[in-house]
């Protein structure tokens, strides 16, 4: 029993090391099946979400203990297909966009010979919502590819987990599938009209604006399994909230209001103002990748702050005509001055590369940004342009209602979060 296994481990090191080992016998096969070829290949991204996975062996397989054994994750329902000795996956849905996904073959799987093998991972492209023309929502991808989907609404974002469409239509919350189906309704309350409805990136909390019939606004948070609703703030004057975005660690809910930006927990405790009433954010503001510190367009030019120490500092250089920004994980800084304007997160290399452009924002931790052209024409449409960190690609890759230039792309997704 020894000599077989001791004859076993000496084939496995030679034949991963490549060794001929041709001399031991010319009938004697490999001692073990291998995969000759995976696909999508180990560790690449900006896979389309519509991609099937294939799995080459390098001789017959016991078909059946092979699909028992394939592992996804994140899970997804498929059905197999062989070609030869090639496995075929196709999912029954598209992949989540900005994923990372994981297979492999649990420890029963084998080949004629019984002996067991591994596999590979990839991830998603990145994948953006918007509203088109038509009042519809779209679901765009880097590859110009554009799904409409037969469902109306406003302001969709991806759910923490990219399965889901959140949107508000008609005073309300809904949330859908991202292929248009199982419509679900989140809020129900004739008192309020809810909207803008922003997901918090590791928790089941949707924070949106609820604004009474007074004109009175204030930020509220619905839980998508229970559908539970609580009022976060208690605002009386009828100043609206224009913006909300949690941080990206989830642990803080901020919001832009009057000028102010407030943050607070997402139980609405521990509310303070981070603004003052000599320094205001005019535009939007953008958290920075490690949540410590927000980045917003003041009067004039552009500004950061501390959550913690409230310490402000001058981003930008001397340019009063700021607008919207959006802070890349990469700490590239990006913003609206006459067109598109790229800086380090300490203001450092400023450079401008489009000369048009509004709502700019960072795809892939900052090698890609989109924007808008509004086309000012009789179709009350505008144009999502794709370009490069560098600014030397530009591509429009969609159509989209000029009414409503609200954008969202896919947060990627990795096992970490998935684990949570």
């Amino acid at each position: 029993m020894k000599m077989k296994n001791y004859l076993f481990l000496f084939l496995l090191c030679v034949s991963m090391l490549c060794i001929d080992v041709s001399f031991l016998s010319a009938e004697v096969e490999a001692p073990f099946p291998m995969i000759t070829v995976a696909s999508p290949e180990y560790g690449v991204s900006d896979i389309d979400t519509t991609t099937d996975i294939l799995v080459t062996f390098s001789g017959v397989m016991h078909k059946k203990s092979v699909e028992e054994s394939f592992y996804i994750f994140p899970e997804i329902k498929g059905k197999f297909k062989w070609e030869k000795n090639t496995l075929v996956f196709k999912p029954r849905k598209q992949l989540l966009p900005s994923t990372s996904y994981f297979v492999t073959f649990t420890s029963g799987v084998k080949g004629a010979n019984g002996m067991p093998l591994i596999l590979t991972y990839f991830s998603t492209t990145p994948q953006a919502l918007c509203v088109g023309p038509e009042g519809e929502l779209q679901i765009v991808g880097k590859n110009t590819q554009v799904e409409k989907l037969k469902v109306k609404g406003n302001n969709p974002v991806w759910s923490s987990d990219n399965s889901r469409i959140v949107y508000d239509y008609e005073g309300e919350i809904w949330t859908v599938d991202s292929d248009g189906k199982d419509e679900i309704q989140l809020t129900e309350d004739e008192s309020l009209i809810a909207s803008y409805p922003r997901c918090n990136p590791f928790t089941e909390l949707i924070a949106f604006v609820g604004t009474n019939s007074a004109g009175g606004a204030n930020v509220f948070t619905v839980e998508t399994e229970t559908k539970i609703i609580r009022q976060l703030t208690a605002f009386f004057d009828s100043q609206g909230v224009n913006e909300i975005k949690w941080s990206p660690d989830g642990l803080y809910c901020a919001f832009l209001r009057g000028g102010q930006i407030w943050i607070m927990n997402p139980d609405g405790t521990n509310m303070r103002r981070l603004t003052t009433n000599d320094l205001q954010c005019e535009g939007n503001f953008s958290w920075s990748p490690a949540g410590t510190k927000i980045a917003f367009s003041g009067d004039e030019n552009v500004w950061v702050g501390d959550i913690y120490s409230l310490e402000f500092r001058k981003l930008s250089f001397d340019n009063p005509k700021t607008g919207r920004l959006d802070w890349a994980k990469n700490n590239k800084v990006v913003y609206e001055a006459e067109g598109l304007t790229i800086m380090d997160s300490d203001g450092s290399a400023e450079i401008q590369v489009a000369t048009a452009g509004k709502n700019p924002l960072w795809i892939n931790s900052g090698k890609y940004l989109s924007y808008i052209l509004p086309l000012y024409n009789k179709k009350n449409t505008a144009q999502l342009w794709l370009m490069s960190a560098d600014g030397l690609t530009k591509e429009k890759i969609a159509v989209i209602g000029a009414g409503s230039d609200f954008v969202s792309w896919s947060k990627n997704i990795g096992f970490s979060r998935l684990n949570q």
